[in-house]
């Protein structure tokens, strides 16, 4: 005879017990409508999250556009241009005979201070990493500078030679270390606005199918629901529907819409802008040159005469790369910066005509008549130079004042978005529990 075994419960019995209770449940009509109901309302919330987060993510990059990236952008352009014209005027006022002319020494102070001021500004800032770091090198660098030139101005002064040698390595440090360092810091700030840009603009691939796959399962939802109870629409669920529809449709609607001012304040603003301020630093460098010209005597073995030329082709080029050719792609359609940029080229034209005069008295040895032409306010070569920088300057300007309003346009598309996603989704998750407990009331 066999004997008897006890066989011990598995430990586990409780937890399967569980589940198929919970799974004979849902197999009925009541289960299957809460399930639904449940993963309705995660729909429901999830397409809001999605879409919050998505908003939230663009209104962090338009913020950065308007309190970081651009104001490091335009701090950038501003110590580029004050070392540029504190150089080109230092150059100028090296060659004015006697006493150094007071509109010149102004000049190259309200500069060289201007581009101290914003470096202090850019280091208060907060700036890390590459930024911070020619920040600093620049703040040791332009100190140097000015002591160069002080030297040269009093060497000059007492009519020494040695004028011209210290403002040469004055010049130099600007050239090799100096501007380098600022171009590569407006560089790096421009990089940093392109990225911002690019965030703030992304189009929200993923939010919207959420939002159109919540929107789909809750109308699939309802239709089951209309053909199995023989009931017209539940308007809980209706309302769930539309919320997630407007919803979907504000997101879609104001993304897009900020993404336009956006787009504007890079096509109608930052681009021109840094089409300007290129063809306007090279119009500084160009007018240091020409001084330095005069200056060394031949000392330099024609250097600057080809660094002079060389910035007027750079500016002059018919190619699709040419500075003026650049800025006056960009602005083609603006009917203000436009004619500023028209005005530029031709003052441009006037000036290479004008260095042509210069050139031809110096081989001549009328030395007096071609630093006159360079200094003299009548001087063509120096109207030339201040009607292509004016020009430029004040396209850079009202290019710049398009950009910060299409970024503040672009922010106030953003206003109140995000918190309306989120209200909506609740409104709809509420729909949905609303509308599933009214079914199953029936069935109790």
């Amino acid at each position: 005879m066999g004997a008897l075994v006890a066989v011990a419960p598995r430990a586990d019995a409780p937890a399967r017990r569980v589940v198929r209770q919970v799974v004979r449940a849902v197999r009925t009509t009541p289960g299957r409508l809460a399930a639904t109901g449940a993963a309705l309302v995660v729909l429901a919330l999830l397409a809001g999250a999605f879409a919050f987060a998505a908003v939230r993510e663009r209104e962090d990059a338009a913020k950065r556009i308007a309190t970081r990236s651009e104001p490091l952008v335009v701090r950038t352009q501003e110590i580029y241009r004050a070392l540029a014209d504190a150089d080109a005027t230092a150059a100028a006022s090296l060659l004015s005979s006697g006493v150094e002319k007071p509109e010149l020494r102004d000049r190259y102070e309200a500069s060289m201070k201007s581009a101290e001021s914003t470096l202090v500004d850019a280091a208060a800032a907060g700036e890390t990493g590459p930024v911070a770091g020619l920040l600093r090198e620049l703040a040791v660098q332009v100190p140097l500078y000015r002591d160069d030139v002080a030297h040269a101005k009093a060497e000059r002064r007492q009519g020494h030679p040695l004028g011209a040698a210290y403002l040469r390595t004055a010049s130099r440090q600007m050239e090799e270390q100096i501007l380098p360092a600022a171009d590569q810091l407006h560089k790096l700030a421009e990089q940093r606005l392109r990225a911002d840009h690019s965030k703030a603009t992304a189009v929200p691939q993923i939010s919207v199918a959420v939002g159109l796959f919540a929107l789909g399962a809750l109308v699939v939802a309802q239709v089951l629901l209309t053909r199995r109870t023989k009931r017209v629409l539940n308007p809980a669920l209706l309302v769930a529907s539309v919320a997630v529809l407007a919803s979907t449709v504000w997101l879609v609607y104001g993304l897009s819409s900020a993404r336009d001012d956006l787009a504007r304040s890079r096509d109608d603003g930052w681009q021109p802008v840094a089409a300007m301020s290129a063809a306007r630093f090279s119009v500084l460098q160009a007018r240091a040159d020409e001084s330095q010209i005069l200056i060394q005597h031949g000392a330099d073995n024609g250097a600057y005469d080809k660094q002079f030329e060389g910035q007027l082709n750079a500016l002059t080029a018919k190619t699709p790369d040419g500075l003026l050719s650049v800025a006056a792609a960009r602005s083609s359609a603006d009917s203000v910066t436009g004619p500023k940029v028209a005005a530029a080229v031709a003052a441009v034209e006037q000036w290479r005509a004008a260095h042509s005069k210069v050139m031809e008295d110096y081989d001549k040895t009328s030395y007096t008549s071609a630093v006159d032409q360079v200094v003299k306010d009548d001087g063509p070569s120096l109207l030339a130079f201040k009607q292509a920088e004016q020009a430029l300057a004040d396209a850079t300007a009202k290019d710049q004042g398009d950009f910060e309003r299409a970024v503040h346009g672009g922010r106030d598309a953003l206003s109140g978005l995000g918190v309306g996603v989120v209200v909506l989704a609740l409104v709809a998750a509420a729909g949905v529990v609303d509308g599933v407990r009214r079914r199953l009331k029936e069935y109790r």
